[in-house]
């Protein structure tokens, strides 16, 4: 069994695009919340980890990683994202949501 990532969709005709990865990125960044804001020009994506400790009842997230995209990506990223949500179900079963 592979945990290798499910290949992007391609869109816009049958050209292929070579993506490479340096070896900085290549192991990702772990996050558990994500907060998506916008202004007339881009959309803001900040995955965050939500830590322990802190403030009781105040729980602390930490921006890992912010990308910018343009909003005519945005319904590409959302269709990308509800295809392999689907893939991915209909290997490991349904994901349920926790808490």
């Amino acid at each position: 069994m592979s945990d290798e990532p499910t290949p992007p969709e391609q869109s816009g005709g049958s050209s292929k695009l070579n993506v490479s990865v340096n070896d900085e990125l290549k192991h990702g960044t772990y996050a558990n919340f994500l907060l998506v804001s916008h202004s007339p020009h881009e959309f803001t994506l900040d995955f965050c980890q939500v830590l322990p400790g802190g403030e009781p009842g105040k729980p602390r997230a930490e921006v890992v990683s912010r990308v910018k995209v343009a909003p005519t990506l945005v319904g590409k990223i959302i269709q990308a994202l509800n295809t392999n949500m689907t893939n991915y179900e209909d290997k490991h079963g349904m994901v349920r949501d926790v808490g």
